[in-house]
């Protein structure tokens, strides 16, 4: 009987192409492609995180200044907001609360931990842009309850 050779397998198929390059052929490539990006964005890239670091930093310093600056342009946009119906004694102990709270703020005396439900009371009811006699009298209670020592 002839010896009858088995038919030699086929050769496996090729890997697909992918779209992009493994980073393993990146590295076993013998030849040294063009980079991705220009030599210089790192730089500018590092420039600017180290340009945005000192800007941070410096803000951070003259927080003190910023924040009652805030505080009273928000007492002026809340100021407008009152609807008719609140009194002009809930006005004016509104305001010496709110005078207040600015002062402790530019003294360093106002605490965050005392300010931060006050912000939340604020948020609430000028969420509609009306503030209501009812709002203002707990908004005072607020004021009060943050310019506590």
């Amino acid at each position: 009987m002839p010896d009858m050779a088995a038919p030699p397998e086929p050769p496996p198929p090729p890997a697909p192409r992918l779209p992009f390059e493994l980073p393993a052929e990146y590295y076993a490539s013998p030849e040294r492609r063009a980079p991705a990006l220009p030599r210089v964005v790192p730089f500018g890239c590092g420039t600017a995180a180290i340009v945005f670091l000192i800007v941070f930093f410096v803000a951070g310093m003259y927080s003190d200044r910023f924040m009652p600056w805030l505080f009273g342009y928000l007492q002026s946009e809340m100021d407008g907001q009152f609807t008719k119906d609140v009194t002009a004694a809930q006005k004016a102990e509104f305001d010496a609360q709110f005078k207040e709270l600015r002062a402790g703020l530019k003294s360093g005396r106002a605490k965050l931990n005392r300010i931060q439900p006050l912000l939340k009371k604020i948020t609430d009811a000028t969420i509609d842009e009306r503030v209501t006699p009812e709002e203002t009298k707990a908004l005072i209670e607020a004021l009060r309850e943050a310019n506590r020592r």
